[in-house]
């Protein structure tokens, strides 16, 4: 029987065979099937599964890791400043060390220096002295028109010397 509601007509016995048919479909499709798309399923949800778990630890590895770099590198540069404070004590401590040997070597140099000059003071003072001495014999000849003993003059004349030196 055919029932008309305006345009659209609808079948009760072919909606009826539909429904039947539809029925046995999803069962045999049950049967068959199911139980290997739910395997297939079931196994692809283990497969996600086991790639979010695997992403999951490559994750914390690699954050592990670079934790692990990054504590390295802060060792890393921490040792270099080390290093350089290190070599920055060294290089003040030579520096130190060269200025200090410097002075004491400037200290030595003055030293003999101011021994040479009283070392060549003493030489000029006993030249002074000498010639002196031949002066005063020779002036003491041309004024006595005598020739006293060498000796005596000698003697006289350091003796007069030394007066002289002790009154300044």
């Amino acid at each position: 029987m055919v029932e008309y509601a305006g345009l659209v007509g609808i079948d009760l016995k072919l909606l009826a065979a539909t429904i039947v048919n539809f029925i046995i479909f999803f069962l045999l499709l049950k049967k068959f099937f199911y139980e290997k798309v739910k395997d297939i399923i079931a196994k692809r949800q283990e497969d996600v599964s086991a790639e979010i778990v695997g992403a999951t630890e490559k994750n914390a590895a690699a954050a592990k890791l670079k934790q692990e770099y990054e504590t390295l590198l802060a060792d890393i540069r921490s040792k270099e400043r080390e290093i350089i404070r290190d070599a920055n004590v060294e290089a003040q401590a030579q520096k130190h060390d060269i200025i200090e040997k410097a002075h004491a070597d400037a200290k030595l140099i003055m030293e003999k220096a101011m021994a040479e000059i009283e070392v060549e003071k003493r030489k000029a003072m006993n030249e002074v002295k000498s010639n002196i001495v031949d002066l005063s014999l020779f002036a003491a000849e041309k004024i006595i028109h005598k020739s006293m003993d060498q000796k005596q003059h000698e003697k006289m004349i350091l003796d007069f010397i030394d007066k002289v030196g002790e009154a300044k």
